[in-house]
């Protein structure tokens, strides 16, 4: 079994939540509620890891860290 951080994101203005992985650049979902956006990246995960290895690409990133940067 293999863990990857998730980014997990609401837009205010359709109200649907979104998901990314950051170690898997393009490896992202939306979803109607939280519940149905973790199953759905879950499985958007996999199917990124089966075309990754299909094509003989290895993970080669991963996050350090998570910060609050603040623009004025």
């Amino acid at each position: 079994m293999l863990d990857f951080d998730v980014v997990l994101e609401k837009d205010s203005k359709s109200g649907q939540f979104y998901a990314s992985v950051p170690a898997l650049p393009g490896c992202y979902s939306y979803a109607d509620s939280v519940e149905e956006l973790l199953e759905s990246i879950k499985e958007a995960i996999s199917l990124h890891l089966e075309s990754m290895k299909k094509s003989k690409i290895k993970v080669t990133t991963s996050v350090v860290g998570l910060v609050k940067v603040a623009v004025c």
